[in-house]
């Protein structure tokens, strides 16, 4: 197969899932390991991908683009995985503050974990999951709708999280870098994780592999401030020693 063929190959898997692992790709493609490198690194340089430990993630500016229905069913898998394990760190009586990001609406799939709780979110869609328990006290920010997101954000959301101490604050981002930290690609968004993440007793990052070592626009929390991180044990990655070695407790999903 062309480089071209290959190109265009490695971009729809792309579309499709989110990320892309260079063995797999090689393997599908039947070329070297050493081949995909090259085909990464053409497509990088020309911005519609960004390279990962191991593999590749779509573009930031096409996941600006990409809406929130398409995004949570990427990695589904990895996700309901680590959402499964990050929800036997959740204690009755925590006071629990749960982002817009499509990885933390899948804390909502294990109710029975958040009975006694308190939930404290800016989405929607946490909210209209978590409505029908009324053992789950749910406390939804006020601000401005951001309808890609189904979410609130804004100085009036801020002013409401302001209000409320908590314990364990579950979030995710669009990478993590070992320099510049956790990014995001919503400005807002950032903000509002940026305000929560500082103020929390434990803060809870919950990404899969593709995420570690790729950054993305808006930088909102320093990797030392990261006390939990839970990810899949697929995940091999220098940074992981790194974040060890500063106290961060790294959990690994089945």
């Amino acid at each position: 197969m062309i480089a071209a063929n290959r190109h265009q190959v490695i971009l729809d898997l792309l579309e499709k899932a989110g990320s892309v692992r260079t063995i797999d790709l090689a393997q599908q493609l039947d070329v070297t390991d050493e081949t995909i490198r090259r085909d990464l690194e053409k497509l990088e340089k020309e911005d519609r991908l960004q390279r990962t430990h191991g593999g590749a993630v779509a573009s930031q500016h096409l996941n600006k683009d990409r809406s929130f229905e398409e995004r949570s069913i990427q990695n589904i898998d990895p996700k309901r995985r680590i959402s499964k394990a990050a929800a036997e760190l959740i204690q009755p009586g925590d006071r629990i503050f749960i982002d817009a990001s499509s990885t933390a609406l899948q804390l909502t799939t294990h109710p029975n974990k958040l009975t006694g709780t308190t939930v404290i979110t800016n989405s929607v869609l946490v909210l209209n999951e978590l409505a029908p328990y009324s053992d789950i006290e749910v406390i939804l920010s006020g601000g401005v709708l951001d309808r890609q997101s189904h979410s609130f954000i804004g100085p009036a959301t801020i002013a409401t999280l302001r209000r409320y101490r908590v314990d364990k604050a579950f979030f995710s981002g669009n990478g993590i870098d070992e320099i510049r930290g956790i990014s995001e690609v919503n400005e807002a968004q950032a903000h509002i994780k940026d305000f929560v993440i500082p103020r929390c007793a434990n803060a809870i990052f919950l990404a899969d592999p593709t995420k570690l070592g790729a950054s993305s626009t808006y930088f909102f929390a320093q990797c030392e401030q990261i006390n939990t991180f839970v990810t899949t044990r697929e995940a091999q990655h220098p940074l992981l020693s790194t974040l060890e070695d500063s106290g961060t407790q790294i959990v690994y999903a089945d």
